[in-house]
């Protein structure tokens, strides 16, 4: 008996012995390449962070303080945090040091400078008292320094920039998500002392985790936008110069998938990135993918998981996507093929560092019982990416938008050469904060228009179908075709933003190209100079009200036979009604014209999926708040297929209408419908009184941001 478990024993250890040297065989197959890469990696210990959706991380602690009367914003922090480092030695052992640990704090958002003496990382010390605010360490002396300051504000997600910049995510911009009660993050731009800190990020919600391309030179980063059309699906890919200019799509930015595209980072060699798949509803983690535009850039089309290598297939419409199962946050490639992750196998507690390949096979680097480890990246010196040398000038206060031909894209298939005559620039103005709807923020339509819109002007499109025009730099504005009888022909469901002097020029109607050829074109736009913005009559440069511009025509043509009562219907009338789930005051001729006939939509609605493009009243037509992400025809929605405007340009019972009050109610109508041309036009004064207290936050920044524009001008000069 004795014998028998003395042999079993014996013949245990003997496969111990031989999986342990399967094991370091394994080891140094998949580690030994490289060794040099790893010799230290810096990475975080965290809670693994999260919201109601995927953006939220900020976890600002004062700004219910600063904002007494609104409503409370989601608050995640769990205390308990260190920022450390792994060591690989000669054997491929691995031992780990600790460099800063926070009982009642938390360290992220580590990065390396490009000479390997400096770390750079985000610190909350503690749950109310402070926020995320940047810091510095000096790996020799590991001394640190604070670079960001403020309270109320959250500043994370920090890099370093080639040309000695530092760009992060911040609240500086005071802004609230359209459909949520939380605060929203936009880019940052400063010196590396912290000092000329200016917003180069003018974006309707979160802009997230900037990383500079090693391939291009180009910032990558996740934008999540939503105007006119549904707020789930697109969290696209997007890409800029490190001083801000050519802002536009990598990938994803009209699809359905992938839902969201989170930490990427460009792998060296190549164009394509490394990056988390992820959901909307969800938090910051998902399914590890390389995604490659040169294929596509939308749907699956460009896109294959790896680890194990699957190429997705198919219509893919998820909104908490890559959920289950294994599950990857912050990958950090060191090549198309070798990866370092942060990896929790599924059924585990929290994620660990792991070395990992295409395949799959992995190495784990650094684990904890009590919490995760995060957000690996080599303490090495690395290459400088190539220098993106576009020229700005902040001395200037507008850039400059070409289009070589309107007809050459996809939005405007089947549409005959010559019917825009015009483009319609309309900019937009971003929520500052939540005033405290029982049901999501503020509103300035009913469910219709996100955002309040301006008109800046108009612009001809000239018969070979160019543009050329100036807008206002450091300002989300989109452009609106439209035809000969004022109607639209096609909107652009997102926006675009110049630096001071930037020109930036488009192929045409959904077809971009950044090309110093394409800017260079002999278009006969460009032949007669660039445009100034031709006035929409008394409608430019304001938020467009119904109230006040719509309702005066109504007042003069309308009320006199629809006033309500035993007129006839409908009632349009000024009188004020209230929206107890909006929190405002709409005009009774508003909701009249909006709302009669029109079908109810139910509290959870996900129309984006079904495919639903406009919504109608018996009146009017507009381009659905919960439109489809991917491209629409042109001549879907609009004032093109509203009864009233038919109605009207017959002559209503003998009435006539001028030009100008035909172009206004069909600008309204293509603007999707907007009640209010200011967050607070329509609010009673307690909400009145909440919302202007962050605003006027919003007012002090950019006064301090001007004043750093101008120091840096002068140390320039």
């Amino acid at each position: 008996m004795i014998k028998g478990i003395q042999r079993i024993i014996v013949v245990v250890l003997a496969l111990y012995s031989v999986a342990c040297a399967a094991d370091r065989d394994d080891r140094a197959r998949l580690l030994g390449p490289f060794r040099e890469k790893l010799h230290r990696v810096v990475f975080t210990k965290h809670f693994d962070m999260g919201g109601s959706h995927y953006a939220y991380t900020d976890a600002v602690s004062d700004e219910d303080i600063l904002n007494p009367g609104g409503v409370k914003k989601e608050f995640n922090f769990k205390p308990g945090s260190s920022l450390c480092m792994l060591s690989l030695d000669e054997g491929l052992n691995v031992w780990e040091t600790t460099l800063i640990h926070d009982d009642n704090g938390v360290i992220r958002d580590p990065d390396v400078s490009y000479d390997g003496k400096r770390i750079l990382f985000a610190w909350k010390k503690s749950a109310r008292d402070d926020d995320y605010h940047l810091y510095e360490m000096d790996v020799a002396t590991r001394s640190v320094r604070q670079l960001t300051f403020g309270k109320g504000v959250a500043d994370y997600e920090g890099i370093y920039l080639p040309d000695g910049n530092i760009m992060f995510s911040s609240t500086r911009c005071f802004q609230n998500v359209d459909c949520w009660h939380v605060s929203a993050c936009n880019m940052f731009l400063m010196d590396g002392d912290g000092k000329f800190m200016r917003r180069i990020g003018f974006d309707q919600v979160h802009s997230n985790y900037p990383q500079v391309h090693p391939g291009s030179g180009a910032v990558t980063y996740t934008r999540w936008e939503y105007n006119d059309r549904g707020q789930i699906y697109p969290q696209p890919l997007f890409q800029m110069h490190p001083n801000g200019a050519h802002q536009q799509e990598f990938y994803g930015n009209t699809s359905y998938f992938p839902t969201s595209i989170l930490h990427a980072r460009g792998i060296p060699g190549t164009q394509k990135v490394l990056a988390i798949l992820s959901g909307h509803h969800t938090p910051q983690k998902g399914k590890l993918a390389i995604i490659d535009p040169s294929l596509g850039r939308e749907e699956t089309v460009g896109v294959t998981l790896v680890a194990p290598e699957v190429k997705p297939k198919g219509l893919i419409r998820i909104d908490q996507y890559g959920q289950k199962g294994d599950q990857w946050q912050y990958p950090y490639p060191l090549d198309e093929n070798n990866y370092l992750v942060t990896f929790r196998p599924n059924g585990a507690k929290h994620f660990g560092i792991y070395f990992m390949n295409r395949k799959g096979e992995r190495v784990l680097l650094a684990e904890d019982p009590t919490v995760s480890c995060n957000q690996p990246i080599p303490l090495a010196p690395r290459p400088k990416p190539p220098q993106v040398g576009y020229p700005i000038d902040w001395r200037k206060t507008t850039g400059t938008f070409t289009v070589k031909d309107i007809y050459s894209g996809p939005g405007l298939k089947g549409v005959a050469r010559g019917t825009v005559k015009k483009l319609r620039v309309v900019a937009l103005d971003f929520m500052a904060t939540d005033i405290g709807r029982k049901h999501g923020p503020s509103a300035i339509s009913d469910l219709a228009a996100w955002d309040v819109k301006v008109v800046l002007g108009e612009t001809p499109v000239h018969e070979d179908g160019s543009a050329a025009f100036e807008v206002p730099a450091r300002t989300p504005v989109y452009f609106q075709a439209i035809d000969g009888n004022g109607h639209v022909v096609q909107t652009m469901r997102s926006w675009s933003t110049l630096m001071p002097g930037e020109t930036f020029s488009c192929v045409g109607c959904h077809a971009y190209d950044s090309s110093a050829a394409s800017a260079k074109a002999n278009t006969l736009a460009l032949q007669k100079g660039v445009a100034k913005l031709q006035p929409f009559y008394d409608v430019s440069g304001r938020g467009f009200s119904f109230p006040k511009t719509i309702q005066p025509i109504l007042d003069a043509k309308c009320v006199k036979c629809h006033s309500g009562v035993d007129a006839p219907a409908p009632d349009l009338r000024a009188t004020p009604v209230w929206d107890e789930k909006a929190r405002k005051l709409w005009n009774k001729s508003y909701n009249a014209l909006v709302s009669t006939g029109r079908a109810a939509r139910p509290a959870n609605d996900t129309s984006q999926v079904t495919g639903t493009i406009d919504e109608h009243s018996r009146y009017v037509n507009w381009i659905g708040r919960w439109s489809v992400p991917t491209p629409i025809p042109p001549y879907s929605h609009g004032s093109s297929r509203s009864p009233l405007v038919k109605i009207l340009a017959k002559g209503h019972h003998g009435v006539k209408m001028t030009q100008e009050e035909l172009d206004k109610i069909a600008c309204w109508i293509d603007l999707a419908v907007p009640h209010s041309g200011t967050w607070t036009e329509g609010m009673m004064a307690d909400d009145e009184a909440v919302y202007l207290r962050v605003r006027k936050l919003r007012d002090v920044w950019q006064r301090e941001e001007a004043a750093n524009i101008n120091k840096m001008l002068e140390k320039a000069n």
